[in-house]
């Protein structure tokens, strides 16, 4: 059951919001690098394409985006159905039958808001990429140089920085809302405010930790 649950969650968060995170990732790759394509290469300067993909999309904009996208589909829908699961008495129920209610309704969620969000942040970056190779080619740029220009900027740092975001966001975003969640009593007015709370909260902790990794960085 704890599985089933666990592959929903990932069902939710990731496949149900592959569109939304391609949509933005697409607009707003192919925007950033038009513009910078154009007003770089009055200066020559074309090789700091790479820089912007790389540093302002994969590491920064990316992870921050698909955190926000996550917290604000899936961390409702987690502070909701816990908060109803409490109102409901079933979480009482499971307590009642020896079965810990963190293990069987939160670990779940914690760990298909993991798995979605670094699912999400892959299809993200492929899709940045790739719309920036689009942009580059539309203003003149040859897509070897392209690919050239972003390869010779990535390094290791950036993927490993990405893939640790990825883990801190969807740990904020699987147990904030689950700790809102089961806070509630007994009272159903407190399923929306436990849900509203939740994101604000998730949405708060995750620029914070993004301006830690910045900091750190």
């Amino acid at each position: 059951m704890a599985f089933r649950i666990a592959l929903n969650q990932v069902r939710f968060t990731a496949l149900h919001a592959v569109g939304l995170v391609t949509l933005l990732s697409g607009i707003l790759s192919f925007l950033l690098i038009s513009q910078a394509t154009r007003e770089l290469g009055r200066f020559g300067a074309t090789d700091f394409i790479g820089t912007l993909i790389v540093v302002a999309i994969v590491r920064e904009l990316g992870p921050l985006l698909t955190a926000l996208i996550v917290a604000g589909r899936s961390g409702t829908a987690i502070a909701a159905e816990l908060a109803t699961n409490q109102v409901l008495g079933e979480v009482r129920a499971l307590e009642a039958m020896g079965i810990d209610p963190k293990q069987y309704l939160v670990l779940p969620r914690f760990v298909g808001s993991l798995v979605g969000i670094f699912v999400l942040l892959v299809v993200f970056d492929v899709v940045a990429v790739m719309a920036g190779f689009a942009a580059a080619r539309f203003n003149g740029v040859s897509g070897a140089r392209y690919f050239d220009i972003v390869l010779a900027s990535l390094r290791a740092k950036d993927v490993w920085l990405t893939v640790f975001k990825a883990i801190a966001f969807g740990a904020i975003v699987g147990i904030v809302p689950s700790y809102f969640g089961l806070s509630v009593r007994r009272a159903p007015t407190e399923i929306p405010i436990a849900a509203s709370r939740a994101v604000v909260t998730a949405i708060v902790g995750i620029f914070l930790c993004s301006a830690l990794f910045v900091a750190l960085g």
